[in-house]
C-alpha cells in the first residue's frame, strides 16, 4: 500500500469521523503469509542501510531474498530484490507480543500483569494533518504538498501508531475512546480546540507536536489538571503543571555524555583529541576544552563547511587513541567528515567519532552507517534504534492493517500511546504513574520526573555504533 493509499484511508477516515474516534479491535484476522518483491538497482554510494530505509525494510530481510550479498556489501548497479509482506497470520495475540517487549519497572513488576484499576479512558488526540488542503480526488497535486509539507505525512505515521496501540491496549480489557482533532498547525485552531467543553474530561492529550502550539495548548488549559504530553520535540517547551515532555531535552543528552566523557578521561588521561565545531555549539566546544585543554580545533565557519584530510591527518596520531568530537548539524559537514575520518583509520591508527548531541540530521541516507560504524560513533540518545527480529510480530500488525513496516515515527506513535494508556489505566491518573519508574520498549524508554512545574522524561540512552550493529553503553550516571 503506497502513501497515497493510506493518505485516502485517513481522509475517508476523517471524513465519516471528523473530531470523533472510538475504534473497536477485538476482531482477530488470520490470512496466509504472502512475500512478494519489487527490483532495486544500486545507485553510487547507496549502501544495505540506505536502502533498508528508503523501503522500509530490515537488512537481514533483504540479505536473505539476495545471496549474491556477501557480509554487507554491495556495489553499484547490482540489482536486488526487495520483499514486501502483504498478508500474514497472526500467530499470537497482541498483547502477547507486547509482554515480550513491555520490561521490569523499578518495582520489578511487569506492567501488563496486574489487573488495571481504571478500564475505561478518554484521550484526545492533536496533531497538523493538513488534510484540508489534501486534494483527494488529484494524487499529483497531493504529492507536491506532501513534499512541500513532511508534517501531515509525519501526523500520519505517527497515528498510525497510535491506533495499532489502541488495539493492543483493548487486548488487554482497556476500553478507549478517542477523539482526533486536526490543529492544521495553527494557532487559531488550537484556539478553537482549547474551548471544546469536552477537552477537560480526557484522561490525557496527545500532541500537538509543534513547540509553539503546545505552548499555545498548555497556556489555555493551564487551569486544567488534564495532562498535556509532548510526544516529538526535543526543544524548550513552556512546562506548566499539567504537561508532559517525552522526549528528553538536548541539555539532558549533553550533560550525560559529559558523564561518559568524564568515565573515558579515567580510563585514558592523555589521548589525541579533535574538536569540530561551528558558532552554534561554542559552548559546548567550551566545556570540552575544559576536560581536554589541548585539544585540536576545527571550526568550520572559518573553513567554509569544509575539513581539511591533511589537517586531521596531521593531527591524528598512532600512538595514542584518537578522539574525533563532532559538534555540527550540517549535514555536508556530517558526511563530508565521517567519510574523511573513516578513509584515515589505519592498522596502527583508531579514530573514535563522538557527538554530545545526534540531531535527525543523521538519519539522512547520505551519511554513510558503514562510517560510523568503523569509527565507532558514541552519541546520547532517547531511543535505542533497533529494527530487528524482535519487531517481527509488530511489524505483522502494522503490515496487517497498513501494507508496510512502520518507521519510527510509527514506532515511537505506537509505544508512547501505548505507554499513556497503560500508566493510567494502572494508576487512574498519569500523573500517579510517576511512580512505576522506566518503562521499556522495543525502541522507546519513559522514565517521567516531577520538575516542580511539570515532567520530564529523563531516560537518555547511550548508543555506540560498532560495523553495522548498534549497541548501548551502560552509562555511569
Amino acid at each position: 500500500m503506497g502513501i497515497m493509499k493510506i493518505i485516502k484511508f485517513f481522509v475517508l477516515f476523517f471524513m465519516v469521523s471528523m473530531l470523533g474516534f472510538s475504534q473497536d479491535s477485538n476482531q482477530n484476522s488470520e490470512s496466509n503469509f504472502n512475500v512478494e518483491f519489487i527490483e532495486h538497482k544500486v545507485k553510487r554510494k547507496q549502501t544495505l542501510y540506505t536502502i533498508s530505509n528508503l523501503y522500509n525494510v530490515p537488512i537481514d530481510l533483504i540479505k536473505k531474498y539476495n545471496p549474491v550479498i556477501k557480509g554487507n556489501k554491495i556495489s553499484k548497479k547490482m540489482v536486488l530484490k526487495i520483499p514486501f509482506i502483504t498478508t500474514v497470520v497472526m500467530k499470537e495475540s497482541t498483547t502477547e507480543v507486547v509482554k515480550k517487549e513491555v520490561l521490569l519497572t523499578k518495582k520489578n513488576q511487569n506492567i501488563f500483569d496486574s489487573i488495571p484499576k481504571k478500564k475505561s479512558i478518554n484521550f484526545g488526540f492533536i496533531a497538523p494533518f493538513n488534510l484540508n488542503k489534501i486534494e483527494i480526488d488529484s494524487i499529483e497535486n497531493s504529492k507536491e504538498y506532501l513534499e512541500k509539507l513532511n508534517l501531515s505525512t509525519l501526523s500520519l505515521d505517527f497515528y498510525s501508531g497510535t491506533l495499532m496501540a489502541l488495539k493492543t491496549a483493548k487486548k488487554s480489557g482497556i476500553k478507549i475512546h478517542l477523539d482526533t482533532y486536526d490543529n492544521k498547525n495553527s494557532i487559531e485552531e488550537i484556539d478553537k480546540i482549547s474551548k471544546n467543553k469536552i477537552i477537560n474530561s480526557y484522561d490525557f492529550i496527545l500532541g500537538p507536536f509543534i513547540p509553539r502550539n503546545i505552548n499555545r495548548l498548555s497556556f489555555n488549559l493551564k487551569s486544567s489538571k488534564v495532562p498535556i504530553v509532548s510526544p516529538l520535540t526535543s526543544k524548550k517547551i513552556e512546562i506548566n503543571n499539567n504537561v508532559f515532555q517525552s522526549i528528553p531535552s538536548v541539555q539532558s543528552q549533553r550533560e550525560l555524555m559529559f558523564i561518559h566523557v568524564d568515565s573515558l578521561i579515567t580510563k585514558d588521561p592523555d589521548p589525541c583529541v579533535m574538536i569540530i565545531y561551528n558558532s552554534s555549539t561554542k559552548k559546548v566546544k567550551d566545556e570540552l576544552l575544559k576536560r581536554f585543554p589541548y585539544a585540536e580545533l576545527i571550526d568550520t565557519d572559518l573553513t567554509m563547511g569544509l575539513v581539511d584530510p591533511e589537517i586531521t591527518d596531521s593531527l591524528l596520531v598512532e600512538q595514542k587513541n584518537n578522539l574525533v568530537f563532532l559538534e555540527s548539524q550540517n549535514l555536508n559537514v556530517i558526511t563530508s567528515v565521517s567519510s574523511l575520518l573513516n578513509s584515515q583509520i589505519s592498522k596502527e591508527r583508531s579514530i573514535n567519532l563522538l557527538s554530545t548531541y545526534r540531531s535527525e540530521t543523521y538519519e539522512n541516507e547520505n551519511i554513510s552507517y558503514e562510517h560510523l560504524g568503523n569509527l565507532k560513533f558514541t552519541y546520547p540518545s532517547y531511543f535505542f534504534p533497533k529494527y530487528g527480529d524482535e519487531l517481527s510480530e509488530l511489524n505483522k500488525l502494522f503490515i496487517e492493517n497498513f501494507g508496510k513496516l512502520p518507521n519510527k515515527i510509527a514506532l515511537r506513535g505506537y509505544e508512547i500511546t501505548l505507554d499513556l494508556i497503560l500508566r493510567t489505566a494502572h494508576r487512574r491518573r498519569l500523573v500517579k504513574s510517576i511512580d512505576l519508574g522506566e518503562t521499556k520498549y522495543y525502541q522507546n524508554r519513559f522514565n517521567y520526573k516531577n520538575k516542580g512545574e511539570g515532567y520530564v522524561n529523563e531516560s537518555i540512552l547511550l548508543i555506540k555504533h560498532d560495523k553495522l550493529e548498534v549497541h548501548e553503553i551502560l552509562s555511569e550516571k
